[in-house]
């Protein structure tokens, strides 16, 4: 009888104990790609910032993860998170061709800009042109249509524009210019080359439906506060041509 009454508590315990765990558990599961300014730890970063204000606004409990930006991207892809932040979104790609899905909200705005060397006349019209090398992050050399070689170094790459060893380097002003100016690197001209949308992405195949419905409607609440704005106003901002 003692036997069968301490088979039973284990049981019994155990069965408390996961439904303790499930009471508990988060609604949803955010991977973010670790970076300045946007997320620095669990605590500091304007999209850590957005996720916690998520979850105030929604009363739901959103588990944050940070990882590097690759491993951030595939624990969607692999179900390990329900929503990454941030992605550039390409521009009218065909979306059968990528491994996950866009929300339908755009949080925020990249200002990608043209870096050539100072009196070379080369403008973004030309950068199609036979000879004309350019560079960009090779995470994003699948966002032109025209020939780019990745680069795993943008302080090279300007570095290479500067002295003229290519002909352009292409990407966002708030990863470039505290470059150029660490750097003095007094012989850039800077040009804006265009604005890309920043989306969150989710698993593929509609997989992520739900999540894309519960993000725009808490967002959409946000915005009409104000909240949003307040939090996105530290990245969202306008293409300064403080060169002038």
């Amino acid at each position: 009888m003692n036997r069968l009454y301490c088979k039973l508590s284990i049981v019994t315990c155990t069965i408390m104990l996961l439904f303790i765990g499930n009471a508990v558990a988060a609604d949803y599961k955010v991977s973010l790609a670790k970076m300045p300014v946007y997320a620095e730890s669990l605590d500091k970063g304007v999209l850590v910032d957005f996720t916690k204000a998520l979850a105030n606004e929604s009363r739901k409990k959103i588990k944050i993860s940070l990882f590097p930006f690759a491993r951030s991207m595939n624990n969607v892809q692999t179900g390990k998170a329900d929503f990454h932040m941030p992605l550039i979104a390409i521009p009218d790609v065909d979306m059968s061709t990528l491994p996950y899905d866009y929300s339908t909200e755009t949080i925020f705005h990249v200002n990608f800009v043209l870096y050539t060397k100072k009196g070379s006349g080369l403008t973004k019209e030309k950068l199609s042109s036979d000879g004309v090398k350019v560079e960009t992050d090779i995470a994003h050399v699948a966002y032109f249509d025209f020939k780019v070689a990745g680069s795993a170094n943008l302080e090279q790459s300007l570095k290479k524009v500067n002295a003229g060893r290519i002909d352009a380097f292409i990407f966002a002003d708030f990863a470039s210019d505290p470059l150029i100016k660490k750097n003095s690197l007094t012989n850039i001209k800077r040009d804006l080359f265009k604005v890309y949308d920043v989306k969150i992405i989710l698993p593929k195949g509609g997989k992520g439906g739900s999540t894309d419905k519960f993000l725009s409607a808490t967002i959409k609440r946000m915005r009409d506060k104000g909240d949003f704005d307040k939090i996105m106003s530290v990245i969202d901002t306008p293409y300064d041509n403080w060169q002038l």
